[in-house]
Formats: C-alpha cells, sequence, structure tokens
C-alpha cells in the first residue's frame, strides 16, 4: 500500500510518499514546502498532485489543536462496539452537540480508550481547501496519534516533538498536550504534575524527536531526556539522522494507517467517497462487458441451435424422400423416421436363423425372369412373408417350386389378376435348419 502523508503547519507543508508492506517500508519521496507570499497552500498542494505518480492513499494531518480528548473505561474491548456507543458515552461531556463533532477512538490498553473529536466543520474546510486544489484527503487525522508506532522509542515514555507532548503507554498513546510554542521546562513540569493528580504511575523517560531534538536541551528538562536516534534497521530507509528526524512521525502514520490503528476523521457527511464511486464505475464497467460477453455467447449458441435444426429437418424431409422410394406403395406413416429405424434394425439384426440379407438373396435368386419384382419382405424367426407381381400364375407357381428345395415349408397365398395381364400374390415360408 502507498501513503501519502501530507503535514500542514502555519509556515510549510511536509510531504512524505510510503511504500508500506507487511515486512518493510520505502520511503518513496518527501519534499518540505515552505508557504508564504510567493507560494499559497492551494498552489504548493497543487504542484504535489500534478507530481503523484500512481494511486496513494492521501493522509492529511491537521493540527492537533483541532482535537480534543478524553480519556474512557469501558467493559469491553472491542472496537466496533467501542464507536456504537462512543456518542452516547460523550453525551454532556463535550462542550459542543455531539452532531456538530466528528468521533474517533483509540486504544489505550486493556478497557481504557483515548476518545478524540473535531468540529465537523473545521474537518469540512480542510477537505474542501484540498479538493478544490487537486488532492482531496482520504484519510484526515493527525501526527500525534501514531507516535505509538515511531520507530526506536520504549514501550511506556513521553514524546516531545517541539509542539507536542505525548504520553506512551505500553506503546500506545494515552494522552498529548499541544503547545503554541516549543515547551519548556517549566511548562512540562507543569503537565506532569496535572498528569500525576489524575493517578497512575507515569513514565521516567522523556524521547525528543523532530524539532524538538535540536530545539530543546535535555539538561533543562525536568525528566532524564533523550534524543530519538535512527534504528538500525532503518538505517537505509532514512539515510541519515536529519531525514530521520523530519519523517519519523510521517513513517509512524504511514505504519498505523497500514495496521489499522489510524483514527479516521473522514466519517458520516465527510466520508471518503470518491473511492467507492470509482470502484462503482469500474463494477458497471465490469457488469456491461459480461453482459456482452453472456449475449454474445448466447447469440453464438442461439446460431448453433437454428444450424442443427435446420439440419435436422434437412435430414427428416431427406428420410422422408427415402422412405417414399423404398415404400412406394404404403401410405404416409405417421413417423417415416420411426419406421425406416425400425426397418434398418430388422436388416442389422442377426438372427439364429442367419440374416435378413442372407434369406433376402435367396429369395432373389429363386425368384427367376418371370417374377417382374418383390416390393414387400417381412422376416421374423423362421418365416418370410414376400409380396410381388408376376407375369402369369404359372410364374407364381415355379416361384414357388423353385423356393421349396430351399425352405422347410412354402405357402402360396391369394394370387389376384390384374387388368394389364401381370397378376400380384403373396406367399409365405418357413426356412430350414440347414440355412442356419
Amino acid at each position: 500500500m502507498d501513503c501519502l502523508i501530507l503535514q500542514v503547519a502555519t509556515t510549510e507543508l511536509t510531504v512524505a510518499h510510503f511504500g508500506v508492506t507487511r515486512g518493510a517500508t520505502e520511503l518513496i519521496g518527501a519534499a518540505s514546502i515552505e508557504l508564504n507570499g510567493e507560494r499559497t497552500l492551494a498552489e504548493a498542494i497543487g504542484g504535489v498532485a500534478e507530481k503523484i505518480v500512481g494511486s496513494p492513499r492521501v493522509v492529511l494531518c491537521l493540527s492537533p489543536a483541532l482535537f480534543a480528548q478524553r480519556s474512557i473505561t469501558l467493559p469491553f474491548n472491542d472496537m466496533r462496539k467501542v464507536r456504537e456507543v462512543l456518542p452516547a458515552h460523550l453525551q454532556g461531556e463535550c462542550a459542543m452537540p455531539i452532531d456538530e463533532l466528528s468521533l474517533g477512538v483509540m486504544a489505550a490498553g486493556t478497557g481504557r480508550f483515548l476518545a478524540l473529536w473535531a468540529l465537523k466543520r473545521d474537518i469540512g474546510e480542510a477537505i474542501s481547501r484540498f479538493r478544490d486544489a487537486g488532492l482531496e484527503p482520504q484519510v484526515i487525522t493527525a501526527l500525534p496519534f501514531a507516535y505509538g508506532e515511531l520507530p526506536g522509542i520504549p514501550a511506556d515514555c513521553f514524546v516531545c516533538d517541539g509542539t507536542i507532548l505525548a504520553l506512551i503507554r505500553g506503546g500506545k498513546l494515552s494522552y498529548f498536550r499541544t503547545f503554541n510554542t516549543t515547551p519548556t521546562g517549566p511548562m512540562i513540569a507543569a503537565t506532569l504534575a496535572a498528569l500525576e493528580l489524575s493517578g497512575g504511575e507515569l513514565p521516567t523517560r522523556l524521547c525528543l524527536i523532530g524539532a524538538a531534538a535540536v530545539t530543546m536541551a535535555p539538561d533543562s528538562l525536568p525528566l532524564a531526556a533523550e534524543v530519538v536516534a535512527v534504528p538500525t534497521d532503518l538505517g537505509k530507509l532514512f539515510k541519515n539522522e536529519e531525514t530521520f528526524q523530519q519523517l519519523a512521525g510521517h513513517y509512524a502514520v504511514a505504519r498505523a494507517c497500514f495496521a489499522g490503528r489510524l483514527p479516521d476523521f473522514r466519517q458520516g457527511e465527510h466520508a471518503w467517497t470518491a473511492g467507492d464511486a470509482k470502484l462503482r464505475r469500474k463494477l458497471v464497467l465490469t457488469g456491461l462487458l459480461a453482459t456482452g460477453i453472456m449475449v454474445l455467447l448466447l447469440a453464438q449458441e442461439g446460431l448453433k441451435y437454428r444450424a442443427v435444426t435446420t439440419d435436422l429437418a434437412a435430414v427428416n424431409k431427406s428420410i422422408a424422400a427415402m422412405y417414399r422410394e423404398i415404400f412406394p406403395t404404403r401410405s404416409k406413416a405417421v413417423d417415416e423416421v420411426a419406421e425406416i429405424k425400425g426397418e434398418i434394425k430388422k436388416l442389422s439384426g442377426v438372427e439364429s436363423t442367419g440374416s435378413y440379407l442372407d434369406v433376402l438373396k435367396i429369395v432373389a435368386e429363386a425368384k427367376g425372369n418371370t417374377i417382374n419384382g418383390l416390393y414387400e419382405a417381412e422376416y421374423e424367426g423362421r418365416t418370410i412373408r414376400i409380396k410381388g407381381d408376376a407375369r402369369s400364375n404359372q410364374a407364381v407357381n415355379e416361384f414357388k417350386a423353385a423356393l421349396m428345395p430351399l425352405m422347410a415349408s412354402v405357402e402360396l397365398g391369394e394370387v389376384k389378376s390384374r387388368p394389364d395381364g401381370m397378376v400380384g400374390f403373396t406367399l409365405t415360408g418357413t426356412m430350414k435348419e440347414t440355412n442356419k
């Protein structure tokens, strides 16, 4: 995930672009842009927007002075439930109506949470200012909210960056105070005294980072103070001490954002929707493409079905024509295809007495030249029934006599004379066992 961290101060805009993964963080680029009469904030934002490569998550860090806080205790640790009950829990605790506030919450220990809020109008103004300049933030937060992720600090300590004093307990932010000027020893001592009155044991170490590492003298502070140095494993990331002091807070914001522990004040009416709209457009395009593919597939299958239907109709028509040629004297059948299949089964079936074609061959050899034609033959078991035309009754008797040596029995059926002198006859015979 790429994170573009923007920190707005009175006289400068600090930008840091990080590539964050589970195991490593890469510093892609960073810059500090001075804001003065020659360059306004809008111009600085526009310049940053023009140089962005890719689609990083834009995180805007506002001044911590815009946020208020309260430590609360709840009987559960589920952050989803905490966010649900937070508005009711803070009702009456805030000077402003809850409806006018944008709320956030951070875990500060088992059952302990740091509730945060800011005015919705301040959040809306920040969004509008950056959107109009061409760089709308997706996440709005403040730098100290990620100080629990600062590299090189102990789990329990105070952190001072020159304008903020933050209390870290168990690696989590528990309290912060904003100063209008660089805090002095007495100012920090007064803050520590107020925290002691609230109860709980306080850390005895003070870590200086950022501007505090340069402007504050450790000897003048009421706690054992030390400048946070670049951790060994991050030496390649920050290159030098100066870069580390300038970007350590931004690094912490990127890590907290990746881990999902960074409070986001783009909520409700100010919620980030541009990404959802972009996703919806992509889904609509994907849906249209999928629909187009389905239409093409259905059209292709429809063409195949039409071709198959046409081929079947042509085959049925051919079978009907063949039926009329094979059985010219039969009346039109209800199902020519079924009858043709039945006749084919008779022709292809092999019985114990020999095949149908062998029997027909015997009959054809015996009929001689006096039989004009055999137009129907039925063969079932060992019995054959024949219908045909002959030149005369004598020709029929000769055909019967020719078949008798080949069959076990031959019976001549009805013989009908025709006006043209020809005769129609039927003949039934039983094949001999020797012809099996």
